[in-house]
């Protein structure tokens, strides 16, 4: 997996594929692809396929997004997870899109919204004061659900049906994850039979994440993606980036600097 330090070994992480954490990437896309239109930025991230992801994306997603910093972790490593979260959901919306999605019905997106918004209270959060912090408004962030919705149902469609979890895998799961976490917490472990919809449904969720963590893998081993060790302001003579706008157009293809020291381009995967 590139990193911001120009490490290129992609590597499944644990805690952040399972059915996009139940939106827990929504701001993270309400940072990449909903700034203001036409909003014109001099620094870029990262390129995903020659489409910038610029480093106001990223610090507007260390904000608000889902992601947080772990115990010890410093800023410039956080960083480089947020920034490695918005290459993945540039790739997954990418790869939903060539399906032909239908868009998530009204009811949809205001349950999503609606959740969101639940979350960040929880959090000892102001949810409008922090997407005014962040500069969305409530059409970007809407349309920031939405994508987020499209990604979430092609995976629910694409992988469920192959992370069927059988007694075998029931059982695997008791024995092997169950019962020792319960012993690490000094809780006795109820017998099988008490708890084995439950064993099936850690196991299917448990496929399901193993599943999508390979596919994303191909998807960015097979992606173009140059990741810049520190933000590269654009040379005076290079046109500046456009961003996505969160009006339904065509995508603009930005220019972007040539990579340069520091920076890994090419397709992700072993040289």
């Amino acid at each position: 997996m590139a990193s911001a330090g120009g490490r290129n070994n992609p590597r499944p992480r644990a805690g952040y594929h399972p059915p996009m954490r139940r939106l827990a990437g929504v701001l993270l896309f309400a940072a990449l692809v909903l700034p203001l239109a036409a909003e014109i930025v001099d620094r870029i991230a990262a390129t995903v396929e020659d489409v910038a992801i610029p480093e106001s994306a990223v610090r507007r997603a260390m904000v608000l997004s889902a992601l947080s910093p772990r115990p010890g972790e410093s800023r410039e490593a956080f960083r480089a997870r947020v920034l490695d979260a918005l290459i993945d959901q540039r790739l997954q919306y990418q790869e939903a899109l060539r399906f032909g999605p239908p868009a998530p019905d009204a009811a949809e997106i205001v349950a999503a919204l609606k959740r969101l918004q639940e979350r960040l209270a929880a959090e000892g959060k102001d949810p409008a004061a922090e997407f005014a912090a962040a500069g969305i408004t409530p059409e970007e962030l809407r349309a920031a659900v939405e994508r987020q919705l499209v990604v979430t149902r092609y995976l629910r469609e694409r992988f469920r049906p192959i992370a069927f979890a059988d007694e075998e895998r029931a059982r695997e799961e008791y024995e092997e994850r169950y019962v020792p976490e319960r012993r690490a917490a000094g809780l006795p472990a109820p017998p099988f039979e008490q708890v084995s919809e439950e064993m099936r449904a850690r196991s299917q969720q448990r496929v399901f994440e193993e599943e999508v963590a390979k596919w994303m893998k191909e998807l960015r081993e097979n992606a173009r993606v140059a990741i810049y060790s520190v933000p590269v302001p654009l040379p005076a003579e290079r046109t500046p980036v456009v961003l996505w706008t969160a009006a339904p157009a065509r995508t603009p293809t930005p220019s972007a600097p040539s990579p340069s020291a520091g920076v890994r381009e090419g397709r992700e995967g072993p040289p």
